[in-house]
């Protein structure tokens, strides 16, 4: 078992599910909606029936619900999961919003999505590829000739390097880590340009050839540079522009100065050996890899906007989430993260979000007829450099639970 919460064991009302429904969208339901809600025509309606799950339904629903049970009894504040498929959505919302308030969670609370960030800023970068103003093999340096004056390239960088972390740029947040304890970096309030600056201090993974994967959050940083200048706003406007607002999304947004949105969901880290809320750390203010904050509702929104071709050609994401020779063993793409979809031989696409007090998933398959998306206030632990174990059991439970819906 992980680390407790709270210094007191968790009530009965906390280990419930806040909100945990199953509804069908198809219209042929719509005859039989009495079945799914009360009636609206007054108070003495006769109790409904259960709903019949189908066994499809059933068994994905199992495999969330037992990881939902699993992860809350090892001290998770808060999980937030919904699924959809074919027509058919369930969702659950466990826990509270913050330890402090004992607010129940519900399924429309906001949560950093983390490295989620980075498919939203891919898909700014593709508009650009779509509009003729930008080209993935062109180098960086013709559009954004001073980076050079930030971070030193050992040769020429290509856009598309950058998109899928084959570039060799270090990673801040690993140089961040080696100069400064946890609650000094989580303080930080930078700039792309800092943190691109603070990468500049580490030796490049490699220098010959782009042909090797290695993540770097730096890769992003300089992503969001050249959005910037190609676009003339500020990041967190053109990913506004881009896709929250087309999409209708009220409640996706980069996060800001001001004070944690009332529906964040606060998570916590161990700072020391005390649970510490992580809800609005500096560092993530204005960050193009871990700096937006959405919902589970609006992360399935955005990858089946992905899917049925209402923010990008369906070309063009296709090349997003196929990988190259060099980043097919990792299974990674232009910003989208590829896994195998054992029901139709296909693929599903989305990413995986990791900061501390937070792991984020979404995924979608190729046609958007079945997504997940889970977000989770982790179990307090030590942050990590590298990836946390519990945002790859998280990974694992989606891609069972999608599997299980065919």
């Amino acid at each position: 078992m992980g680390v407790q919460f709270a210094d007191r064991p968790l009530k009965g009302h906390e280990m419930q599910t806040a909100s945990t429904r199953i509804a069908s969208l198809r219209i042929a339901a719509l005859a039989a909606a009495t079945v799914l809600a009360p009636s609206l025509a007054g108070c003495t309606a006769a109790p409904n029936p259960p709903v019949q799950q189908s066994p499809t339904t059933s068994a994905y629903v199992s495999v969330l619900e037992r990881y939902s049970e699993r992860v809350r009894a090892d001290g998770a504040p808060a999980v937030v999961i919904q699924m959809k498929s074919r027509g058919e959505e369930w969702s659950t919302a466990a826990g509270v919003r913050s330890r402090e308030s004992q607010e129940p969670v519900q399924l429309t609370d906001q949560i950093h999505i983390g490295d989620v960030t980075m498919s939203m800023v891919a898909v700014s970068v593709m508009k650009l590829v779509e509009e003729g103003k930008l080209r993935l093999d062109d180098p960086i340096t013709r559009y954004l000739p001073e980076l050079e004056k930030v971070i030193r390239l050992p040769e020429p960088v290509s856009v598309r390097s950058l998109l899928n972390h084959q570039s060799g740029m270090p990673g801040y947040w690993e140089a961040l880590l080696a100069a400064s304890p946890m609650p000094e970096v989580l303080a930080k309030r930078m700039t792309h340009k800092d943190r691109l600056a603070v990468a500049a201090t580490v030796p490049w993974e490699h220098q010959s050839s782009r042909t090797v994967f290695s993540y770097s959050n730096s890769n992003y940083a300089a992503l969001a540079l050249l959005i910037e200048r190609l676009r003339g706003r500020e990041i967190g406007e053109v990913l506004h522009a881009d896709i929250a607002e087309p999409l209708g999304l009220q409640d996706t947004l980069m996060t800001g100065a001001e004070p944690a949105p009332q529906k964040l969901i606060h998570g916590y880290a161990l700072l020391g050996n005390k649970p510490v809320d992580v809800a609005l750390p500096a560092i993530h203010v204005g960050s193009a890899d871990s700096g937006m904050i959405s919902t589970v509702p609006e992360l399935n929104t955005f990858f089946a906007a992905l899917a049925q071709e209402k923010l990008l050609k369906v070309k063009t994401v296709v090349d997003m989430y196929t990988p190259d020779q060099a980043t097919k063993e990792e299974e990674y793409g232009l910003g989208l993260q590829q896994r195998e979809d054992t029901c139709t031989g296909d693929f599903y696409f989305g990413h995986v979000g990791d900061v501390p007090g937070y792991g984020t998933v979404a995924l979608t398959s190729s046609d958007g007829f079945r997504q997940v998306a889970m977000a989770v206030a982790l179990p307090p632990g030590s942050p990590r450099e590298d990836f946390n174990p519990r945002v790859q059991e998280m990974l694992d439970v989606a891609l069972e639970a999608l599997n299980k819906a065919c």
